[in-house]
């Protein structure tokens, strides 16, 4: 999908006052669009102006708008065209609700093992935060050691930690 297309049909269905702007501000090129080729109705390219019109609203930056759009244009060709725009009114459940629909399996699995790990005996003091990095889903520990004694308390607290998960 070029970018002079993409302009386009954004011009063609009424949309080019928002997405023109947008495209300079956020300096998209065409390679940043490809991922929607297969969109082929107009239908389809509503929805998705419509899309831009509410990531534009939230101030999303370059990175979350293109990789929430790659989501709504799955989600579109996937027939979710009514729940969509559920939660759209804050960017941040709505980018939440998005990769719920698009990865249900995975968030499914994603909410226990997050459930599971935030109930394990940390470390006191420590801060967990639960993460996706790509295909991996984890813990981030962030622990502050001042000394020793300090240090042999937090290694205990994981070796209790790993016995939970091991099931010992």
């Amino acid at each position: 999908m070029g970018l002079d297309q993409f302009l386009l049909k954004a011009k063609e269905l009424g949309f080019s006052a928002t997405v023109e702007p947008w495209i300079e501000a956020k300096k998209v090129k065409a390679s940043d669009l490809v991922f929607l080729s297969p969109l082929k109705s107009d239908l389809q390219w509503q929805l998705l102006f419509k899309a831009v019109g509410q990531l534009i609203e939230a101030r999303t930056s370059y990175t979350d708008s293109l990789k929430n759009l790659e989501l709504i244009s799955d989600l579109i060709l996937m027939g979710h065209e009514e729940t969509l725009f559920e939660q759209s009114h804050d960017f941040s459940k709505w980018s939440t609700h998005l990769r719920a629909l698009r990865y249900p399996a995975t968030t499914k699995r994603d909410d226990e093992l997050k459930e599971r790990l935030e109930k394990l005996p940390w470390p006191y003091g420590s801060k967990t935060k639960f993460e996706r990095r790509g295909d991996r889903a984890g813990i981030e520990l962030k622990m502050f050691i001042t000394s020793e004694a300090d240090l042999i308390k937090a290694i205990s607290s994981l070796e209790r930690v790993k016995e939970q998960i091991s099931g010992k």
